[in-house]
């Protein structure tokens, strides 16, 4: 059993002003979260930072903090009032690489066991960090009643920060294939190429576009990625489904299926790790895979799936990169055509829920006029009852432009830009503004928003699995925090 704290960067800033406001001596902080959790691995989500007050401390030097039983009680009264679990944090402000004293392991234990009866839901863990705000981790298993390593800590900010506690080695360091990605790595270096191998992304929808994109993951060297999506091959997806052929399509075979074939032949052997799940996103058997995930990557063009994947995406801070495209056709001639990228990034950039408006708008004001008049009558074919054009010119260019941006995102090569637009007719690209809603429900700071809820925040979310499934209604998450 190991532990992972996730925290959106704003937070981060918060924490790291608060434990490094006076160097001089130990300070003190606490960290309510909420919890993901599997049998191998518990992932604290970070809501809140909550200082501790000078009248608050009862020892405080530069070798010792102690904090009040009343100021604690508290904050546990109000973990379980409000279903939170605890991360305690403070600082050995001398050290670079700290490590956690006797006298915290004799503290900690104690405490740790005396809330035990808190748990489950409740988790109760400890963060010691330096001066440079490198840190050792550690949190209760309660279920083993002994104390497990918190190895990681993710800044959500671009790129991703990931930071690992003092003693912990990274394991991606070792994972670049040197022969197999050797111009990659002349690309982006070794590291790069590491941090892309060691990455766990689920990919839903494997269609035109996210066959694409499926595509290009795998040859890039991402680690392990699993294919999510129910549809069954057809013929006429083979001009724009890549990978799939004429025989799959004749016996229907799922997309994901043919996709993963396909693309784990390519791969040398101990990195055929692409993983078909041929299942809505929306269903709890997915669920987990999701939480489970370092990103998400959405290919697919129902509105509610999106809003869905955004949604998971907030409540766990996980980093969501959505795609979508749309050709629109007159007389049998293209009118217009083009796709965009939007990265989502919990509590730092816009989610979808709070920007569709605004970036519509942005993107209309740079089209020219018979562009804009075109956009603004609504549907990809006017007048013509048959399905949307597609054409796999345009999936190509938007799908790679994703895996563009997640590299970046990933390894920092080069600035991430939240969201790009493509005109496929004109042969442009450009960014378009996306900008965070205050007042968001689902990624703003606000108490009630959705951000780093966890399973609390996505009940009434999930597809039932009996009948009652065709008609979409919604079936409440596990109750666990």
């Amino acid at each position: 059993m190991s532990g992972e704290v996730r925290i959106p960067h704003a937070l981060w800033t918060r924490l790291r002003a608060t434990l490094l406001a006076d160097t001089s001596v130990e300070t003190k902080c606490f960290l309510l979260c909420r919890t993901l959790e599997s049998e191998s691995r518990v992932v604290f989500l970070a809501r809140e930072v909550v200082p501790v007050p000078d009248d608050a401390y009862a020892h405080r030097t530069h070798s010792l903090v102690e904090t009040r039983p009343e100021f604690v009680h508290q904050l546990l009264v109000r973990c379980a009032r409000e279903g939170y679990s605890l991360l305690e944090a403070h600082t050995h402000p001398w050290s670079a690489n700290p490590r956690f004293s006797s006298i915290d392991d004799r503290s900690d234990l104690l405490k740790f066991q005396t809330t035990q009866s808190m748990s489950p839901p409740f988790r109760h863990g400890s963060l010691v960090f330096g001066y440079d705000m490198s840190f050792e981790g550690r949190f209760w298993d309660y279920q083993r009643e002994r104390i497990a390593p918190i190895t990681r800590l993710r800044i959500l900010r671009a790129p991703l920060e990931t930071r690992y506690g003092t003693g912990q080695k990274p394991l991606w360091l070792d994972k670049a294939e040197q022969s197999v990605y050797d111009r990659q790595i002349r690309a982006f270096g070794a590291e790069g190429q590491a941090i892309l191998s060691s990455l766990r992304i689920a990919l839903v929808g494997a269609g035109g576009l996210g066959s694409q994109i499926a595509h290009a993951l795998a040859l890039l060297g991402v680690g392990q990625i699993l294919l999510i999506d129910p549809d069954r091959l057809e013929l006429s997806n083979l001009n724009r489904v890549v990978g799939a052929s004429y025989a799959q399509a004749q016996r229907g075979w799922r997309k994901v299926r043919a996709l993963a074939l396909r693309l784990n032949r390519a791969r040398p052997p101990e990195m055929r790790t692409i993983t078909p799940l041929p299942h809505d996103a929306r269903s709890p058997q997915v669920l987990a895979h999701l939480l489970g995930c370092d990103l998400i990557v959405g290919a697919v063009d129902r509105a509610v799936v999106r809003q869905y994947l955004n949604t998971v995406a907030m409540c766990a801070l996980i980093p969501y990169l959505d795609a979508g495209v749309g050709v629109r056709s007159e007389r049998g001639k293209l009118a217009q055509g083009g796709g965009q990228v939007q990265l989502i990034l919990p509590g730092e950039t816009a989610c979808i829920a709070c920007v569709e408006r605004g970036i519509r708008q942005s993107v209309e004001e740079q089209l020219t006029p018979h562009q804009r008049e075109l956009s603004l009558r609504g549907g990809y074919i006017q007048g013509e009852p048959i399905p949307n054009p597609q054409v796999v010119f345009l999936n190509g260019v938007v799908g790679n432009l994703l895996a563009w941006e997640l590299v970046k995102l990933a390894t920092g090569c080069a600035p991430v830009q939240p969201y790009v637009y493509y005109d496929l007719l004109q042969q442009q690209v450009f960014p378009a503004r996306a900008e965070r809603n205050p007042h968001c429900l689902l990624c703003s700071e606000h108490p009630d928003s959705l951000l780093g809820q966890g399973l609390h925040g996505l009940r009434g979310y999930i597809l039932r699995v009996d009948k009652r499934k065709r008609r979409g209604k919604p079936i409440p998450a596990p109750r666990r925090s």
